[in-house]
């Protein structure tokens, strides 16, 4: 069993760096077999690089306003509350839009496999 009472104990928010367009903080809530889970705040304009989980993501919508869009082309605006599951191996990015924080939790099933950064023109587009 793994019991988490909020956060990892003794382990430091951290910037997402490399794989992360933007001011992006990530608070480390849960790390075992298979599962990662993250509390991410995304700034104005801050976003993931275009990624998958094999096993799947899921993600809680906290606060804020942002979107998830997929390689497809689906494009979903993100609020408060939303509840989103990316299938396995479904490439997609998620992130604020450019005038609003985004926060929410992510359970990440597997790995993450880390693509390209997102263009500008993507985001624009999603964020129109």
């Amino acid at each position: 069993m793994h019991v988490s009472h909020g956060r990892t104990p003794g382990a430091a928010t951290r910037q997402g760096t490399g794989t992360f367009s933007g001011d992006v903080h990530l608070d480390p809530v849960l790390s075992a077999p298979g599962v990662m889970v993250n509390n991410v705040t995304f700034t104005p304009g801050g976003r993931t690089y275009w990624h998958r989980h094999p096993g799947g993501q899921l993600l809680v919508v906290t606060a804020g306003r942002g979107v998830i869009a997929t390689r497809d082309g689906e494009v979903e605006e993100l609020t408060s509350g939303d509840v989103v599951w990316a299938d396995p191996d479904e490439e997609h990015w998620h992130g604020a839009t450019g005038e609003t924080l985004l926060a929410h939790m992510a359970v990440s099933h597997g790995t993450t496999d880390w693509g390209e950064e997102v263009s500008e023109q993507d985001y624009t587009a999603a964020t129109s």
